[in-house]
């Protein structure tokens, strides 16, 4: 057992300096006065000039969870390309306890805020045609001029065919 608990810390301290595994906390960013962001557009105003992808989760989504494990690689290859990673959560005012718990209890690097309803509605009505009717995780790339070229991504578990998506869209 002792041997197993010496392996483990190995192949942390490998694996945190070949990943770049680091503080969460200094790569973490909620978007300052986020309730106050009533469309996408607006929200897109905040990364000026630069691609954006949009990641949509809320704390009670189990899938959602399942691709997190896969934000590191995700995070990376989109810092590496100029891309901003927004994660949008649609968890309500009384959960934001749990959101801020789950940022950093996931290691969500990137840029974060929780839509308010305005927003969720114009994201749902944009992408699925209604409120009220929607499925996470959704995945949303927009050009450096808010133009969305795609409104349902793959998953980052698709790893290197969502890397070439994003590569492709943006030529």
């Amino acid at each position: 057992m002792k041997g197993l608990a010496i392996i483990s810390v190995f192949l942390y301290i490998v694996l945190s300096g070949e990943y770049g595994i680091t503080n969460t906390t200094n790569q973490i960013k909620i978007l300052p006065n986020y309730d106050k962001i009533n469309s996408i557009s607006q929200l897109l105003d905040s990364f000026k000039a630069r691609p954006v992808f949009v990641d949509l989760w809320a704390t009670w989504c189990s899938p959602c969870f399942e691709e997190f494990k896969y934000s590191d690689s995700l995070y990376k290859f989109l810092k590496g390309k100029g891309i901003d990673l927004v994660y949008v959560s649609f968890d309500k005012d009384k959960d934001d306890t749990l959101w801020r718990n789950k940022l950093k209890e996931y290691g969500l690097f990137g840029t974060h805020i929780r839509a308010n309803n305005l927003l969720r509605d114009n994201i749902t009505t944009m992408i699925w045609g209604g409120i009220d009717a929607y499925s996470i995780p959704n995945y949303l790339l927009f050009d450096k001029d808010k133009k969305l070229l795609n409104k349902h991504s793959l998953p980052p578990s698709t790893g290197l065919k969502l890397f070439n998506e994003i590569e492709s869209e943006l030529k």
